[in-house]
């Protein structure tokens, strides 16, 4: 989708339909959209007035656009203006963008609204997004072309309601595409099946992003591997016939300060999951193929890292593995050796994402990041205690627990603080082993957390498990069904946080 910035009224946009936001309760349009009105002799007015439209959250009115060059004038409900937000703004911009997909849409003008809570930059930045990400299509392995969208919208002119706005538009619209790039490349990996989507295929889409600006990957395969002693990787890959990878990407702008921090990011990549041999039940387990959204958020916030370029230096690790039962498959009971040195038991094979996380940590521990920040879909404890709602923040750091607050409400990825303490560090204390790893029942997501906890000591680190916010099975008007892309935003305004000196 292109997007550009017109700086003349929103009359003279030549395009398939012009998109205007209407507040709930407005007595009259103001602004653009009452000269737009004039100019039209009251079509917005009479079009109100005959379809009952009230400006209520995502309400939609279709009108003629007589004397301007459009063809039609869609009228989208922004809700009130009091309680007017960018998720307010991108719900409407993503209904609006699904509806004119539906009639075949390719060219659309939208007036931008602005606000003291929304203003021009960001309000750019999420009617770019909000639109980009509205009209995915994720039936990429669909034949019949009528089961596909009819088509995409694919240019977005702009259009500020007030002079003096362009530059913050211009900028604002940048951003919103890169980050929607961003998602959407997370979302495809995502949604791809296993099949299409192994763990030398991740790595291929890693060596990929290496040709943006400022991108470097590297990858290890099994061999490599072993020689560092990464038993947790290898004991999980171990009954595939997929060998595992380790990625390692790498983003440093041309011109970065001395000053500049280094962080990583660090994410599980279990491309499919069985639950090896402690078996996950056939129901849904289609759905494993979800298992590697935590690496797929990082390669999307490279992607947007390689076009935003902030002055910060970022590392990302990835642990690329199935998890698969077979004859050599790691088994209940038995011990690996870790990275570290440590001794694990595995009580259950189905406990797979901790063990490979672990050899990541302690791998971007040693290239000494002033702080580490790693995603995975981790447990199902997390998913119970928070649902769809927010990922579960975990860290004993509260410098950067605050940070990574913050940098979530910016962005609109929602975290929520889930305890982490040494009590749930002591609970994971093995039998034969110095660790195992699973342990009771009761805060299933702190006591993972408190496992990887002991191959991150001595760097500050904040453990992300988004297990039940990387899928939706509803539609949302930003989000169809399928992969949301959970997390490229907030990696990314993690890192413009730490280059704007938070840290």
């Amino acid at each position: 989708m292109r997007f550009t910035v017109k700086n003349d009224g929103l009359e003279t946009v030549k395009a398939q339909v012009l998109i205007v936001g209407v507040h709930t309760g407005a007595r009259r349009l103001r602004g653009a959209a009452a000269r737009l009105d004039r100019r039209t002799r009251g079509t917005l007015t009479r079009a109100m007035a005959l379809e009952g439209f009230s400006g209520k959250k995502k309400e939609l009115a279709w009108a003629e656009a007589p004397r301007t060059a459009a063809k039609q004038i869609l009228l989208v409900g922004l809700g009130p203006s009091d309680a007017f937000d960018g998720k307010a703004l991108g719900d409407a911009m993503g209904t609006a963008a699904s509806a004119c997909q539906k009639r075949g849409i390719a060219t659309a003008g939208v007036l931008v609204p602005v606000s003291r809570s929304v203003p021009a930059s960001e309000a750019a930045q999420t009617v770019a997004m909000a639109m980009e990400l509205a009209c995915y299509d994720p039936a990429m392995y669909k034949t019949d072309p009528e089961e596909r969208k009819k088509a995409s919208l694919r240019r977005v002119d702009l259009v500020a309601e007030r002079e003096g706005q362009t530059k913050a538009l211009n900028e604002g619209k940048r951003r919103g595409a890169a980050l929607a790039d961003g998602i959407l490349l997370t979302r495809d990996l995502v949604n791809r099946p296993a099949n299409e989507l192994t763990p030398r295929l991740l790595a291929r889409e890693a060596r990929l992003l290496a040709r943006g600006k400022g991108i470097r990957c590297r990858v290890a395969g099994p061999a490599e591997c072993r020689r560092r002693g990464m038993g947790g990787l290898l004991g999980v890959g171990q009954g595939s016939a997929e060998p595992v990878q380790f990625i390692q990407l790498e983003y440093r702008p041309t011109r970065l300060p001395r000053s500049a921090p280094k962080i990583a990011f660090v994410g599980k990549g279990i491309t499919f999951d069985t639950g090896g041999i402690s078996l996950k039940p056939a129901a849904n387990m289609d759905q494993m193929k979800t298992d590697m959204g935590g690496a797929a958020a990082i390669l999307g916030a490279f992607k947007v890292l390689s076009i935003l370029q902030p002055a910060v230096h970022v590392l990302g690790y990835i642990a690329a593995a199935e998890n698969m039962p077979g004859g050599k498959a790691v088994k209940p009971g038995d011990v690996l050796r870790m990275m570290n040195g440590m001794t694990v038991e595995v009580n259950n094979t189905d406990a797979e994402g901790r063990l490979v996380l672990a050899d990541a940590l302690h791998f971007a521990k040693l290239r000494k990041p002033d702080f580490m920040v790693d995603a995975a879909t981790l447990t199902g404890a997390c998913m119970i205690a928070l649902g769809d709602v927010a990922g579960g923040l975990m860290s004993e750091d509260e410098k950067l627990a605050r940070l990574i607050e913050e940098a979530a409400q910016r962005s609109g990825d929602p975290v929520w603080r889930l305890p982490l303490s040494e009590v749930h560090r002591t609970r994971m204390k093995g039998h034969v082993a110095d660790l195992k790893n699973t342990g009771p029942r009761d805060g299933g997501a702190s006591t993972a957390a408190g496992f990887l906890s002991r191959f991150a000591e001595g760097v500050p680190w904040a453990h992300l498990d988004i297990a039940g916010m990387v899928w939706t099975d509803e539609n949302r008007p930003t989000e169809p069904k399928g992969a949301t892309g959970y997390g490229v935003r907030l990696f990314h305004a993690i890192a413009e946080s730490a280059a704007s000196g938070a840290w």
